[in-house]
């Protein structure tokens, strides 16, 4: 395995993923696997089934271009407000749920978990030629797990990688209590760590986040966006991390590509490593969003991904 492409989180931002990713496939990059966090693993389980499909379906012609461009309208027609994704629960439900101790989430992901079953298919992900990794929080451990689609019930696993805590509901895999995962970003934005522990030798992430957080106002009194802020500014946090340390550790290597000799990273070599993220902050709401918003996202992605991949 040697070119993997990296999806971070990023939640409606992932439509701007998929524009910078539409960008990186008209350049000629193809991947071996696509490694995916949170939206990340709804954009490259997206991908992987696409290209299953095609395997299967186009006597075996894998046209990465129009995966991308039917990414593009999958979000478009699928992802247009926020109850496409979740739908807010009543007062009186949440009460009751806390009184009864089966606290569910803020929200109800049912949506979610349609769009999902209508869209992906354990068939195609199999035959894929793409390998595909998706990264979920074990809540009992605090571990993460990169499950692909030889795990039982994987479907649940790209279900957790996208369910941010508290706002959504834990994801029992295969309906097991001893299985709870959330939302893949709590550990792992951007998995390029993992990515080359398997050995990777040219990598493309793409992020959903600047590097700060915008620092404009917004309601805190809304419990649904203090929530988002909360999790935007840890998730920013941890991204900076996995990026800087992916850098960091370029640097520390020979420039010619070379296995270093000593220290603790004996016998690693440097990678090619591309990392795409926004240059301004995403102003999109979670809470209030449509068509025209996700179609902007997706152009802003483009726009950017095409001028990045120009110097790549």
């Amino acid at each position: 395995m040697s070119k993997i492409l990296v999806l971070a989180g990023g939640s409606v931002k992932g439509a701007y993923q998929t524009g910078v990713i539409k960008a990186i496939f008209e350049k000629g990059f193809a991947p071996d696997a696509i490694y995916g966090i949170s939206a990340g693993s709804m954009n490259a389980s997206y991908l992987v089934n696409h290209f299953g499909r095609q395997l299967l379906d186009a006597n075996g012609f894998i046209d990465y271009n129009q995966a991308t461009k039917d990414l593009c309208d999958f979000w478009i027609n699928n992802i247009y407000a926020p109850d496409c994704l979740a739908l807010r629960r009543g007062t009186y439900e949440l009460g009751l749920s806390a009184i009864r101790r089966n606290f569910e989430g803020l929200l109800d992901t049912t949506p979610l978990r349609e769009i999902l079953n209508n869209n992906i298919s354990m068939r195609y992900l199999n035959a894929s030629p793409v390998q595909l990794k998706v990264g979920a929080v074990d809540i009992i451990n605090g571990n993460i797990v990169y499950a692909n689609p030889t795990y039982d019930h994987f479907l649940d696993y790209i279900m957790a990688s996208s369910a941010i805590p508290i706002l959504m509901p834990v994801v029992n895999i295969g309906g097991q209590a001893n299985m709870a995962f959330l939302d893949g970003g709590m550990r792992d934005v951007a998995p390029v760590k993992k990515a080359i522990q398997d050995g990777a030798t040219e990598i493309i992430c793409v992020a959903c986040h600047t590097r700060n957080i915008d620092g404009g106002n917004f309601p805190y009194g809304n419990l649904l966006a203090l929530v988002d802020r909360v999790m935007d500014i840890a998730v920013n946090e941890c991204l900076n991390a996995d990026l800087d340390w992916a850098e960091f550790r370029n640097e520390c290597l020979p420039a010619d590509g070379s296995p270093i000799e000593t220290g603790i990273l004996k016998g690693e070599s440097r990678i090619k490593l591309k990392i795409i993220r926004p240059q301004e902050h995403l102003n999109i709401d979670i809470q209030d969003f449509n068509r025209d918003d996700i179609k902007r996202m997706i152009l802003l992605g483009y726009e950017q991904g095409m001028e990045e991949m120009r110097k790549y």
